[in-house]
């Protein structure tokens, strides 16, 4: 992978690289973020790369955690994210 495709720099551990586009955002997030929180984590990327991972869940193949790095991520097209798959016991343990 290039730095295009992934960004400077992962310094995170992580599963595998994942396509963006084949990543699901849970429907049941509670959070939400403004265009200007996506940007600043963009510009945080950018600078410093990856220091946390995308969590997406064994179980329902949806993001756990890492909604706004993956709109960050969007936002710096890049095309290639750092994930974590984890097991968790219920959907509300994942919420």
């Amino acid at each position: 992978m290039t730095s295009k495709e992934t960004g400077d720099a992962i310094k995170c551990a992580y599963d595998k690289l994942v396509p963006i586009e084949k990543l699901k955002a849970h429907p049941k997030n509670p959070n939400t973020h403004t265009k200007r929180q996506v940007e600043a984590l963009a510009k945080i990327i950018n600078h410093q790369g990856w220091r946390a991972p995308i969590v997406v869940s064994k179980a329902t193949g949806l993001i756990v955690a890492g909604h706004c790095r993956l709109e960050a991520a969007k936002h710096l097209k890049l095309t290639h994210v750092p994930v974590d798959y984890q097991q968790f016991g219920t959907e509300a343990d994942e919420l």
